[in-house]
C-alpha cells in the first residue's frame, strides 16, 4: 500500500500502512507473553528457527500461538526542503 499523505495545519503527515508480509524480510522481531498461561515469553522472529511464523508451541502450557496478521502504521512529518 503506498503512503498516503494527510494535510493537518500547515504541516503534511505522510501515512503508511505495512503488512507482515512486508515486514518479514527487514528484520522483524515480535515478543510477546504467552497469550494463554502468560507466564511464557514468545518470540517470533525472521531468520529465527525454521517454522517460526507457522507458529510456537509455549513451553510451559504447550500452547499453539500464530502470529495471524500485523500491521505497522508509520505516521511522519513532511517537512519542506532546505532552499540554498
Amino acid at each position: 500500500m503506498p503512503p498516503r499523505a494527510r494535510r493537518t495545519g500547515t504541516l503534511t503527515r505522510i501515512l503508511d500502512k505495512i503488512s507482515l508480509d512486508r515486514l518479514r524480510d527487514k528484520e522483524l522481531k515480535v515478543s510477546l507473553l504467552c497469550p494463554y498461561c502468560k507466564s511464557a515469553r514468545i518470540a517470533f522472529a525472521e531468520g529465527g528457527s525454521p517454522g517460526t511464523w507457522e507458529g510456537i508451541d509455549c513451553p510451559k502450557c504447550g500452547a499453539h500461538i500464530l502470529l495471524d496478521s500485523l500491521s505497522l502504521v508509520v505516521v511522519k512529518d513532511a517537512r519542506a526542503a532546505p532552499r540554498s
